[in-house]
């Protein structure tokens, strides 16, 4: 099965590998794309806004970027190959974009975040050139914005507002910029700058990402509890099939 239904959200069932050689032939192609990076709070937010969902729905690739989406989906009966984190995916197109010599833009995050990125990116992709940054401070549909960026002509187009914000940007600025790739990036700003530490490789092998940035974010509390209840939504779906 190429497409796993979690919830009403449609997740595509690719490896990370399985990804970057469909976007990189698109991009190849110069086939405008738009990818949603999805995690549990996704789908829960997007079963209680329509409106948001119905821009999931236009996206061309959804990714499960959270364990739970994997785990959600096995329990279902319909398991996915793996996860497939927003910010690994981007690391993979960076490189494929340095490679290729294709045109990054980096918008969002606060203030002089998406310029620390892009450098911090320079550093570690050799050749990559990103053709402008901005930060995530402007109200959608900004002129101003859209004219900065139609003028930089990039052929990938990262978005680090969080949802459902950077979703509706995307879905604005993909006519402008037809032939560009889009995805929806969260916090990934912040950590590639290195103003947020990523949780140790063993963490992430084991899948505690969460309880890592709970640590650090014990502002987060609230936040975390969807997943319970995202977890309980599930198994009463199980139960039903």
């Amino acid at each position: 099965m190429s497409r796993i239904n979690v919830l009403g959200m449609t997740f595509d069932n690719y490896t990370m590998a399985e990804f970057v050689d469909r976007l990189g032939r698109r991009l190849a192609k110069q086939e405008g794309t738009f990818i949603v990076t999805a995690n549990p709070e996704i789908v829960m937010y997007a079963r209680e806004h329509p409106e948001y969902q119905k821009l999931v729905d236009e996206a061309d690739f959804v990714t499960a970027d959270g364990i739970g989406v994997v785990k959600g989906a096995a329990m279902l009966g319909t398991p996915l190959k793996e996860r497939v984190t927003g910010y690994d995916l981007m690391e993979k197109l960076l490189a494929l974009a340095a490679t290729e010599h294709y045109p990054v833009y980096f918008i969002g995050a606060k203030p002089g975040i998406a310029e620390q990125a892009a450098a911090k990116a320079r550093q570690r992709f050799a050749g990559l050139d990103i053709v402008g940054t901005h930060d995530g401070y402007f109200p959608l549909g900004d002129a101003g914005v859209t004219q900065q960026m139609t003028a930089a002509k990039p052929a990938l187009v990262f978005a680090a507002m969080g949802y459902p914000r950077q979703e509706e940007f995307i879905a604005g600025m993909r006519r402008h910029l037809p032939d560009a790739l889009f995805m929806g990036v969260g916090g990934s700003f912040d950590v590639l700058s290195g103003t947020v530490k990523r949780a140790p490789g063993w963490m992430q092998r084991a899948h505690l990402e969460w309880f890592y940035r709970l640590l650090k974010e014990p502002t987060r509390f609230k936040r975390m509890l969807i997943l319970p209840r995202y977890l309980g939504v599930v198994r009463r779906e199980a139960k039903k099939r």
